[in-house]
């Protein structure tokens, strides 16, 4: 397990290389350099690393997009060795401490149990359901729970 985690630090288009390496290491299907740059230049599209303490070598990210009080997780990932050891907690606090967001939102395929605790122990409640949305290569797509957070 890794900790303590340095810090957690806001990240621009100039990171979206280390955002999409990151991703690679959190998922199957991993979005590329340029999907992070094309969703960063997006008006109200935040991201964030987490670091591990004294090295500087990111261990998680967050990407979410705001819009008048409520704010949409789009991405959030923790490195293999670096899961359960409270990086996507500290994650979600930031994201949880911008300003002017009352309500965050996130998609999550319903059987990534993980993730589904972590949402769970953050305050998220699924809102709703969108059957068979995440394709699983020749196999039967998963659902996704659409999960909300009221923050205020």
């Amino acid at each position: 397990m890794i900790k303590p985690v340095n810090k957690v630090e806001p990240v621009g288009v100039a990171h979206v290389d280390v955002l999409a390496a990151l991703h690679q290491q959190c998922f199957k299907e991993a979005w590329s350099s340029e999907a992070f740059s094309s969703l960063l230049v997006t008006p109200g599209t935040s991201a964030f690393i987490a670091t591990k303490a004294n090295t500087d070598s990111p261990l998680g990210f967050i990407l979410l997009r705001a819009v008048v009080g409520e704010a949409e997780i789009l991405s959030i990932g923790v490195i293999p060795e670096a899961r359960s050891s409270g990086v996507g907690g500290l994650l979600m606090k930031e994201a949880a401490g911008l300003v002017n967001i009352q309500t965050l939102f996130l998609d999550v395929a319903a059987d990534n149990e993980s993730a589904l605790r972590l949402y769970h122990r953050e305050g998220f409640e699924v809102v709703g359901r969108r059957v068979g949305y995440y394709a699983r290569g020749t196999g039967v797509p998963v659902d996704s729970l659409t999960m909300r957070r009221d923050l205020g």
